[in-house]
């Protein structure tokens, strides 16, 4: 391919995204423009479901490494909002063209953390993940780039179970959110009362308000209106949350008047991070590049979801390449802003499998206003004060439209003998050695994974902890060990002799 049909290939991508004239039922199509009224709702509203889970990851990686409340933490935060606005643009303009929006991966958590511990906290650690962050990017860019090569080796069943693990991973994560969130919750399991002295039963009402709200907006509401039930059940349900006392934590609204522009003033910017500091350490950047193969899989799986939800169609082999490789570029380009590594969020493929929006210009608009969220503190500040409850009420319907989906692609692709028993063995197995735990004598609930701590290889007890790894590797292995008919072959070919043996007289008889 010469650069000349390269750069026409490109310039043809970002022109489709703005070609035709503004209509609002082209909230439905992957190209053209929308009337500013509907794509900024629309558009906020693929960005709103992921806006909180965004910096969760930074929150509880910083907090282990003892340095949240830092500027290092602050600064990733900043850095996360802005790539994720940078990141889906150019996913939307260059990379896929599909309605893709990037964010913080959880995927990364559980090896930040033992990479983190293991360099001492603190500094040594920022600059250990980070280092071992822009290699794992350089790696994981270089191997998408050859997709089209060892695609060749997933077949259809494999992405169907992907997008089945996805869904089945976020289930918890859901149900956790519409039941208070684990501060909430821990709090009432502990002292049986909710920090903020409001009985319990209430913030399970103010679910209940969203999740109504959301279904009865879908119902009552004609149009294209009708697919914005997400973030009116979101705005419904945080005004009730608004109207109870102490519910809503506004106390991270608060400007510091003697220094307006910084973290907790009202202008500031994302930081490049000091690169004289950085540390690029063997065993981390070896176990960072294998997570981003696991993120690898993860994103074929969210865009085969994507694309058979919101576009009725699996993803050509250029879309998922370009999804791919993007996703690393992206993540070694957000280490150098201190941020985490991105990925393509599931949150993102619920609300297109609810409201069918795919329009890349309506979600173009709303990266931009991650962009713009991250020069502006309170506007980031403001979206973090909507309870656990008032997202889970919406979440759960987002969460479990994933799991649905890959149940009906597994449909789509046949229920035959050998698909079975893969998603049936890649389901137990799988996803199950991720919620297996043990009661031991002193009454203390461990995972059963945590057997790979004591023998002194935690990290690979890290890696299994990761149900759509393990669901991805027992499906491909089965995929292709297993026969596509069940039979052993030479018993299959005995027994079609035997019974040519026996027709054979029949046909001479009639003769």
């Amino acid at each position: 391919m010469s650069f000349k049909s390269i750069f026409t290939s490109l310039g043809n991508g970002i022109k489709s995204v703005f070609t035709g004239p503004s209509k609002k039922d082209n909230l439905f199509e992957l190209n053209g423009r929308v009337p500013i009224k509907n794509a900024i709702p629309f558009g906020i509203q693929h960005v709103l479901a992921m806006f909180a889970a965004n910096i969760t990851p930074i929150i509880i990686v910083f907090s282990v490494l003892g340095l949240l409340g830092s500027n290092f933490a602050v600064y990733s935060m900043l850095g996360a909002l802005f790539m994720a606005g940078v990141g889906t643009i150019i996913q939307l303009l260059i990379g896929a063209r599909l309605p893709i929006v990037i964010g913080t991966s959880f995927t990364f958590v559980p090896i930040f953390i033992t990479i983190g511990l293991s360099a001492g906290g603190g500094e040594a650690a920022y600059y250990t993940i980070m280092g071992s962050i822009i290699v794992g990017g350089a790696f994981a860019t270089v191997f998408a780039i050859f997709y089209k090569w060892w695609g060749k080796i997933i077949k259809p069943i494999v992405p169907a179970i992907v997008v089945l693990g996805i869904g089945l991973s976020l289930l918890g994560s859901g149900a956790n959110q519409f039941f208070g969130g684990t501060t909430i919750l821990s709090q009432v399991i502990e002292h049986g009362t909710t920090p903020t002295g409001i009985p319990y039963f209430v913030y399970i009402i103010v679910a209940l308000v969203t999740i109504t709200v959301s279904i009865l907006w879908s119902l009552f509401i004609k149009g294209v209106w009708k697919n914005i039930n997400i973030i009116v059940g979101i705005a419904v349900g945080y005004i009730v949350a608004c109207c109870i006392p102490g519910m809503v934590d506004f106390s991270g609204l608060m400007i510091d008047s003697n220094a307006l522009i910084g973290p907790h003033g009202i202008f500031d910017f994302p930081h490049i991070l000091d690169f004289s500091k950085l540390r690029f350490e063997v065993v981390p950047c070896v176990l960072t590049c294998i997570c981003f193969i696991v993120a690898i899989v993860e994103a074929i799986g969210d865009t085969t979801a994507l694309c058979n939800a919101g576009l009725g169609r699996n993803p050509t082999g250029r879309e998922l390449g370009g999804a791919l490789t993007f996703d690393g570029f992206n993540s070694a380009i957000a280490a150098m802003f201190g941020a985490m590594p991105l990925t393509t969020f599931s949150q993102n493929v619920g609300i297109v499998a609810q409201t069918k929006v795919v329009n890349r210009f309506t979600i173009l608009i709303g990266a931009s206003f991650l962009v713009i969220a991250s020069f502006f503190p309170p506007i980031a500040n403001f979206i973090y004060t909507i309870p656990d409850v008032v997202i889970g009420g919406t979440m759960v319907i987002l969460f479990g439209s994933i799991a649905v989906i890959g149940m009906k692609s597994i449909s789509e692709i046949g229920w035959t003998d050998k698909n079975i028993l893969i998603v049936a063995i890649s389901v137990c197995l799988g996803f199950g050695i991720t919620i297996a735990n043990v009661t031991l004598s002193d009454n203390t609930l461990h995972m059963s994974v945590d057997v790979f701590n004591k023998l002194g290889v935690g990290w690979l007890g890290d890696l299994l902890s990761n149900n759509v790894l393990n669901m991805f590797v027992i499906s491909i292995i089965l995929s292709w060990a297993l026969p596509d008919s069940m039979h052993i072959s030479f018993l299959h070919r005995k027994k079609k002799e035997e019974i040519k043996t026996e027709e054979k007289p029949k046909e001479e008889v009639k003769e």
